[in-house]
């Protein structure tokens, strides 16, 4: 036998929250309706366990100035309260020169903006950023050189909504972004059409899934819903839209009002050091799960018993309240036999971006796999784990955990 002391916890979930439920309105055109894309969200908003209620006004081609002037558009902004507007200009118009989006957007992104806020001042406005063309924009590449390639569109298709984020005190779903890195990265699946513009639907899931994070600040990795595309494509798409959204949720959302209840830890023993990384907030509640909490932006909480603990953090401001949670547990010693220790070498890389599970899990014990950032990838129990599984090339860690929650080994993988 041989004793292993563990000296963190180990996660088991990505951050959380409570099922929760967000009135969203979209206004734009087809680069919100193309495949019935908030139809799509709301789908995979049901299948990670909330709820979107949902109106559209996005009539194909449409300016953000014909919105300040259509009926139904002013009338929907105006009809309930909404938690948050979802607002898109048309593909092209905030790619031009600056001093023409100057003129010709800001001032009715603006106009917009003063609708919502005048109809509820609590709705969140959120400016969905836009992917550039495939290949850049040909018809206005002339008089314009900055836009006659997709990375040039995408640069100043980025600039223009942060700018728009900036002036409006609005938060930005940074759609263009995670098309971005699909495409710099030759990633299948392909994701526009013919016309290298509208999205087939793998762009409009990837829409989707930038949307959720931004909107429910909750992870999309390894939800169920696949909207018809393979599981190996759905959960690329979801990674990459994971990636783009926390990876930079400060900088999407640095000028809104919409609080990121956000939060890192580390632990030594069983002492848990929580770091707090809201956006905007007014008010900070901790509950630990031992029936004790704390106010602290950034606590130090140490536990008197080892078990598995969910940690709650709660921000506050005068809209909107948001918890996230996420699961914890506390190991002290376990003693683990060299056979264990040995199981661990039954995950085996096959090549071809697939790995083998030659072990078998029993009762409660689970396998996690994440990245070497600590992202979770794959988690399974008895009950769900494969023989084979899929993993993009790269270093990942895997655990393994027995029913009352002790790590029984842990190494790496190098999948090729």
């Amino acid at each position: 036998m041989r004793k292993l002391l563990l000296l963190s916890i180990a996660l088991l979930s990505v951050v959380g929250s409570y099922a929760t439920t967000k009135k969203v309105l979209f206004i734009g055109n087809s680069y919100t309706y193309t495949n019935n894309m908030p139809l799509m969200l709301q789908n995979l908003t049901l299948a990670m366990g909330d709820t979107l209620i949902y109106d559209e006004s996005d009539p194909g081609g449409y300016t953000m100035q014909q919105h300040t002037t259509n009926a139904t558009t002013i009338a929907k902004i105006f009809s309930q309260h909404w938690d948050v507007v979802v607002i898109q200009e048309q593909s092209q118009m905030p790619a031009f020169p600056p001093s023409q989006v100057l003129t010709d957007t800001y001032p009715y992104a603006a106009r917009l903006d003063s609708m919502v806020h005048a109809n509820d001042s609590c709705t969140q406005t959120m400016f969905m950023m836009t992917w550039g063309h495939a290949n850049g924009d040909p018809a206005n590449c002339a008089g314009y050189p900055a836009i006659c390639t997709y990375d040039g569109m995408q640069q100043r298709l980025r600039e223009s909504y942060m700018e728009m984020g900036v002036n409006n005190h609005a938060v930005v779903a940074p759609v263009g972004m995670a098309f971005k890195i699909m495409v710099d990265s030759a990633y299948n699946p392909w994701l526009y059409i013919a016309d290298s513009s509208h999205p087939l639907v793998p762009g409009s899931y990837l829409e989707s899934c930038v949307l959720y994070g931004s909107i429910y600040h909750k992870r999309t990795l390894n939800c169920s819903y696949l909207s018809g595309l393979s599981a190996t494509d759905v959960h690329l798409l979801q990674r990459v839209a994971d990636k783009v959204v926390f990876d930079s949720m400060a900088l999407w959302q640095q000028n809104g009002h919409y609080p990121y209840a956000g939060f890192t830890h580390t632990t030594t023993g069983n002492t848990v050091s929580l770091t707090a990384t809201p956006t905007i907030i007014s008010g900070y509640s901790w509950s630990f799960g031992d029936m004790t909490t704390d106010t602290a932006a950034n606590p130090v909480h140490i536990y008197t018993a080892s078990g598995i603990y969910t940690i709650s953090h709660t921000v506050t401001t005068d809209c909107f309240t948001e918890t996230l949670t996420d699961t914890v547990h506390i190991g002290v010693t376990t003693d683990v036999s060299s056979a264990q220790i040995n199981n661990s070498s039954r995950i085996i890389s096959l090549g071809n971006n697939k790995i083998k599970y030659a072990l078998s899990l029993t009762g409660a014990d689970e396998i996690v796999i994440t990245d070497m950032s600590g992202k979770i990838i794959k988690h399974y129990n008895a009950a769900t784990l494969p023989v084979t599984d899929n993993l993009l090339s790269g270093i990942y860690v895997y655990r393994l955990f027995t029913q009352n929650g002790k790590e029984m080994y842990a190494g790496k993988i190098s999948v090729y």
